[in-house]
């Protein structure tokens, strides 16, 4: 958790002595317990004239010296029903949003009072957290870009960073058909900031397996190496803090023994709208893949219900046309997090696919054989601030591309990420 977001300057006066103190101290407990009940006591005529703004602002800055956020969120909310609306309310009630570990309220708060003042420094640093804390650093860095250095280099969000991110990813699969061994995986992701708007990753990736392929000389089959090396490059364009434009190109290389040597590249373009309890984002990949032309079409939504990323589930719809045919495949998941510093999350995916790109195409799966169900668990441990650690399993139910068996797969992958 991040600490709490406070200002230094509240510019309220405080009594002296121990009589001041004690007399400050209840008329704060008046104005709040007026605040609290008079909007459910008044008619709604009354109720459309605000309240005064000096004793409101007053008491919403003496909540906050003593990080009494609860008390504060609840003042704050009422002033609101009673039609007393402006820029430093909101502030507070940002801070307390995000104290209390609700960043979809503290987007909200500190986004109004952004608009309401776009040179509102205290606004825009509370609203770069609240996106950094639901995990968002696109739209963190455009608002950054527009505060003193001294702001932006403790929120790690600088114009321009040559590297923002490490991750090294290495996995191993095993199933239980006959004509194919066992598979290893491995993955190497760098990511850059090149401006406030702009951000680069680049990844690449080697996968190796033993298959086992017909023979035309001879009953049975031969067992041939293949082997697959992936370049993945994603630039993302943050146009607003809500919309996000991305553009992506992968190259695969993919050597089936002296039977095969092909070249396949794949492009991709996406738009996502973010809001504070919601993301969507659509893509579409088009290029070629093992020999034949592709096209697939995602539309994917992700839900946080509680305003945070204690509790989200997501959902991913895919169509693959290729060779004249359909293949619809949809993902559902679930996750939340389980203690401070570690998530989990699972996940159910079905439809008969022969190929399939995922998260922006980082991963581009099933050159050979088709995938129709599958599901999984991520398990994400924070180690530190900089580092993180993630556990994947897998299992999926793959259709023999030479006989057209069924079969099962298994697959278990850990990934760590450096984070600056």
């Amino acid at each position: 958790m991040r600490q709490p977001f406070y200002f230094v300057d509240f510019g309220c006066a405080r009594p002296a002595g121990i009589a001041g103190q004690r007399a400050g101290w209840w008329r704060g407990v008046l104005l709040a317990w007026l605040l609290l009940v008079l909007p459910r006591l008044l008619p709604a005529q009354q109720l459309a004239q605000p309240l005064d703004f000096q004793p409101t602002d007053s008491l919403t800055q003496t909540l906050a010296t003593q990080y009494r956020w609860a008390e504060l969120d609840s003042v704050g909310r009422a002033a609101l029903r009673a039609g007393t609306d402006y820029p430093t309310l909101r502030r507070h009630l940002g801070q307390a949003a995000l104290a209390r570990e609700q960043p979809a309220q503290a987007l909200r708060h500190y986004g109004r009072a952004l608009r309401e003042n776009p040179l509102d420094t205290a606004a825009r640093y509370g609203l770069a957290l609240a996106y950094l804390d639901f995990n968002q650093s696109g739209p963190a860095a455009l608002l950054a870009g527009h505060l003193p250095d001294s702001l932006r280099r403790p929120l790690h969000l600088m114009p321009f960073q040559a590297v923002t991110q490490v991750e090294v990813e290495a996995g191993g699969q095993h199933g239980n058909s006959t004509h194919r061994g066992d598979a290893g995986f491995f993955r190497l992701d760098v990511s850059s900031r090149l401006g406030s708007r702009i951000g680069l990753n680049q990844n690449v990736s080697y996968f190796g397996q033993t298959v086992e392929l017909p023979d035309r000389r001879r009953p049975g089959g031969n067992f041939y190496p293949l082997r697959q090396v992936q370049y993945h490059a994603l630039l993302a364009g943050q146009l607003a803090p809500r919309w996000r434009v991305l553009l992506g190109y992968n190259h695969l290389n993919s050597d089936l023994g002296l039977l095969a040597n092909r070249a396949d590249n794949l492009g991709y373009a996406s738009v996502a709208y973010a809001r504070p309890y919601w993301t969507a984002q659509v893509g579409v990949y088009a290029g070629t893949l093992t020999d034949t032309a592709r096209v697939q079409t995602d539309l994917r939504l992700a839900v946080y219900p509680l305003g945070n990323l204690r509790l989200y589930a997501y959902g991913r719809a895919s169509v693959l046309r290729s060779n004249g045919r359909s293949y619809p495949h949809g993902v559902l998941g679930v996750g939340g997090r389980l203690q401070r510093h570690v998530w989990l999350e699972a996940y159910a995916g079905l439809g008969l696919t022969p190929v399939l790109a995922e998260l922006d195409g980082t991963y581009v799966y099933n050159l050979l054989d088709p995938v129709n169900e599958r599901g999984g668990a991520n398990l994400l441990i924070l180690l530190s601030r900089p580092l993180s650690l993630r556990l994947s399993y897998g299992a999926e139910h793959r259709r023999d591309s030479v006989d057209g068996r069924y079969y099962s797969l298994n697959s278990l992958s850990t990934a760590l990420t450096w984070t600056w």
